[in-house]
């Protein structure tokens, strides 16, 4: 049986998509919804895990607690706390700035660059202290999960045309539950990580692999996630309650129950965030731009292995330059401050700007067309419409970086990891 067979057609409803805010995190989630005239219930994924409070008493009625061998004197402890209190404290940017000293030193030891700090927040539930040492240990958690280029080249049942194929229909899938974008991104991932080390899988089971991945991706992000049964009903019954719970168990053994890999998505919120700062005409278009550009390579097995922030720093850095009314070049877009805070210089992210060039050109007359029309719904701003994609300097540009990269990749694709 092929992929195509068992994929349902017009069962699509383009719904609207993620919150657009600038630069928030996920917005609230309604999966309201209608299958054959049934209505979705919102389905609590997790119980009360509150609920037992007499366990945790007993925890807490066992627990051994020791007097202090020594307790100081009232007025010592006064004195004490009188000396803490006269010490005089740093300004806030006195205390951010040696953090940023020392990341700009161990990045770019070799470069002087003059950058923003855009961490300098007065909101505590920003926590900005720790932004660094987050995307820090982000950077090193996606190097350790990466995806090798040209995984099906040996050895392999499927192709990288069903790969796109499949990938499509889940666009439609994941609009049809109005999930998350980061299950998108998550369930892409999860099934590549899986492929990469199943040769084995047929062509007959590789949508219950993106149908499984989506399951995964659903309890991994979502406060609500859709029941066995309606992916059961998405598959149109290709398979069953058991070969989804099989599945989902030898994906999860494949990886080691490790699903916790850094979207695009974290990355270009940071970014972009970076760019408000630089640029005063950076918006909410410039994000959103990003994002199209960014699920446009989900379905392209080429750029599958590609880091996270890669892919992040790459789209944001051509929106830029798709977006700039003053026809600046595109490396004086990309500045000290945004290779400060993505680690990429223009010279990096270049062959990945040229490929997403080709995509943009190629997205027009491909017969895979789910994201572009996800994206011309109001809710993004009908980006994938906008008229700035089709203007002659626009599409000048873009045709002389596809050629660039149609020249650096004819014949041979290198086979390495990323």
């Amino acid at each position: 049986m092929s992929v195509t067979q068992v994929f349902p057609s017009a069962i699509l409803v383009h719904d609207e998509g993620e919150n657009l805010a600038i630069p928030r995190g996920k917005s609230s989630l309604t999966t309201s919804g209608k299958f054959n005239g049934a209505a979705i219930k919102q389905r609590a994924v997790l119980g009360d895990i509150c609920s037992n409070r007499s366990a945790l008493t007993n925890v807490v009625s066992e627990v051994d607690f020791k007097k202090p061998q020594h307790v100081p004197s009232k007025s010592v402890a006064k004195k004490q706390i009188q000396e803490i209190e006269n010490l005089p404290l740093p300004s806030e940017k006195e205390a951010v700035k040696p953090a940023v000293e020392a990341e700009r030193r161990s990045s770019f030891s070799s470069q002087n660059l003059e950058f923003e700090d855009i961490d300098t927040e007065t909101n505590p539930q920003l926590v900005a202290v720790y932004v660094k040492d987050i995307y820090k240990y982000l950077n090193e958690l996606e190097e350790k999960t990466v995806i090798k280029s040209n995984y099906m080249e040996i050895g392999y049942k499927i192709k990288p045309h069903m790969r796109t194929i499949l990938i499509d229909w889940m666009v439609e899938v994941h609009i049809r539950f109005k999930l998350l974008q980061e299950t998108l991104y998550l369930t892409v991932a999860t099934m590549d990580r899986f492929l990469q080390n199943e040769p084995s899988v047929v062509r007959h089971d590789l949508q219950l692999v993106g149908l499984t991945s989506m399951f995964i991706a659903s309890k991994f992000e979502e406060m609500y996630t859709p029941e066995i049964d309606d992916f059961v009903f998405m598959s149109d019954k290709a398979y069953t309650k058991k070969e989804i719970l099989r599945m989902e168990l030898r994906i999860l053994k494949a990886l080691d129950f490790n699903l916790g890999r850094p979207l695009p998505l974290h990355f270009l919120r940071r970014f972009t965030k970076a760019a408000t700062h630089v640029y005063d005409w950076v918006d909410v278009l410039h994000h959103t731009l990003s994002k199209y550009l960014m699920e446009l390579s989900l379905p392209e097995y080429d750029f599958c292995h590609f880091l996270p922030s890669q892919l992040a720093a790459a789209s944001l850095c051509l929106s830029l330059k798709i977006l700039d009314e003053r026809e600046t070049p595109i490396d004086v877009l990309w500045n000290d401050t945004l290779i400060y805070y993505s680690g990429y210089t223009y010279e990096a992210l270049e062959p990945i700007v040229e490929k997403f060039c080709s995509l943009i050109i190629k997205s027009e007359t491909s017969k895979h067309q789910a994201i572009r029309k996800k994206y011309r719904v109001s809710k993004f701003y009908q980006i994938s419409a906008l008229p700035h994609l089709r203007s002659p300097a626009t599409h000048a540009f873009l045709a002389k970086m596809a050629l660039k990269n149609s020249n650096l990749t004819h014949g041979s694709y290198p086979n390495d990891d990323c």
